[in-house]
This record gives C-alpha cells, sequence and structure tokens, in this order.
C-alpha cells in the first residue's frame, strides 16, 4: 500500500493514540493522568526514538534532505510504502524534511549543533517522561512528579534555547539558517512553515508545568486547611 508522506505522519498519531488509550484501559493508574499530560508524555517517549534513529541515521537523512531541495520534492507529498509508519523510518523523511525546509543546521554534517539539540531531548525529556509514566504505573507517584517536571523542564527550556539561537542564526551570514531569497523566512516565518511545529514543544510542556504548580498548589491548600481542622478539634477536645 502507498500514502503520502503527510498520510504516514497520521496513521503514527493515530496508532499512538490508540496504543495510550489502550494503555489507560489495562492499567488504572493511567486513568488518573488528565490526557493532555498522559499524551503528551507519550509523545515525548515517540520523539525519543525519532530523535535516536535521526542520530543514528544522521549521513542518510543528510543525503534525502539534499535530494529534496535539488528536486523541489516534499515529504509530505511523495509516496511511501506503509512501512515507513515504522518510528525509525518516518524519523528518516521526517527529519529530512525538517533539514530541507525549516533548519538546515540539520543537515549539515560540519558540525553536530542539530545532533546536541536531539540527543539532549531524548536523553532528559525522553527517558525522564518513560520513568515517569513507569513509576505511574508501579503507583510510587512521589517519582512519578518528580520525573515529570524534570521532562517538561527540560523540554520547555530546550525549546526556548534552540527558537532563540534560530531566530539568531536568521540573521546571521554566516549561517546556513540566514534569511535568503533562496531560503527565505517571510515575516513570520511563513516561508518556513514546519518550524511552527516547535510551537508544540513549548507550549505543551508549559501547560503541563502550570498544571503541576496548581496541583501542588491545591494539595497543599486542603493539607493546611485538614491540619487546622484536627488541630482546632484537638484544642475543644483539650
Amino acid at each position: 500500500m502507498i500514502f503520502s508522506g503527510i498520510q504516514i505522519g497520521l496513521i503514527e498519531i493515530f496508532i499512538l493514540i490508540v496504543f495510550g488509550f489502550a494503555l489507560r484501559f489495562t492499567n488504572k493508574e493511567y486513568n488518573s493522568i488528565d490526557l493532555l499530560t498522559f499524551f503528551w508524555t507519550l509523545f515525548t517517549i515517540l520523539t525519543l526514538i525519532w530523535e535516536v534513529s535521526f542520530i543514528c541515521n544522521y549521513r542518510n537523512t543528510n543525503m534525502l534532505s539534499t535530494e529534496l531541495i535539488k528536486n523541489n520534492e516534499h515529504v509530505w507529498t511523495n509516496t511511501y510504502n506503509i512501512t515507513y509508519i515504522i518510528p525509525w523510518k518516518l524519523s528518516h523523511i521526517f527529519y529530512a524534511e525538517y533539514g530541507a525546509y525549516a533548519d538546515r543546521e540539520y543537515m549539515t554534517i560540519r558540525d553536530d549543533w542539530s545532533r546536541v539539540i536531539e540527543g539532549s531531548h531524548a536523553i532528559i525529556c525522553g527517558m525522564f517522561s518513560f520513568f515517569a509514566l513507569l513509576f505511574k504505573r508501579s503507583k510510587l507517584n512521589n517519582k512519578y512528579y518528580i520525573c515529570l517536571a524534570v521532562a517538561m523542564g527540560s523540554q520547555l527550556m530546550n525549546s526556548i534555547l534552540y527558537m532563540i539561537n534560530y531566530f539568531n542564526q536568521c540573521k546571521d551570514p554566516e549561517s546556513l539558517n540566514f534569511n535568503t531569497t533562496q531560503f527565505p523566512t517571510g515575516k513570520y516565518l511563513e516561508k518556513r512553515p514546519f518550524m511552527y511545529v516547535n510551537i508544540f514543544w513549548t507550549i505543551m510542556p508549559l501547560l503541563i508545568i502550570i498544571d503541576l504548580i496548581l496541583f501542588t498548589y491545591n494539595s497543599y491548600f486542603k493539607k493546611s486547611k485538614q491540619d487546622l481542622k484536627s488541630e482546632y478539634k484537638l484544642n475543644l477536645i483539650e
């Protein structure tokens, strides 16, 4: 069966959603996690697989990026067989498109900036997300919250630092990402629309962090209120 690149991506996300609901059905501990946090944590783990595949297959991804630019093609409209839903194969075409039309540091072999970004995200964000769900499954809630906070905090910082550096590169004539007529940015990066995917890696961890803060505050407030009631009852008895 043959599918376009965008269809392959949608199928992959659909499989992740089905897998996620299957996990929640088979383990009641996961049902206590709100859907946004659960599925973004699961997606971060999937991203770990993509990132490791990108690092291990870096040169081949570089070659595909070059071919896409040379032939003026896009992964989204090119066709692939069904095996490309396998994460490490999807990673190959996903990062090739990103390197060709979003961030060309991802298709250069002269430095390792892109691999540092992806590798640090995989090691810190991906692994801590994995351990978070593992601890939640084992009912180790304190460790779950610690790992989730580390994963999302690191992801947010990783995204912010990456985007600031990228904007600086767009103004640097020595950078591959410099704004030129051959590789324009547009006023709001509309000429490089694939860059907008980074919004998710900024907004989603931020929302989860805010939720964690509110949860901690509410838990502390309820505990303090209960302690005051217990102290009041004790004083009455005395």
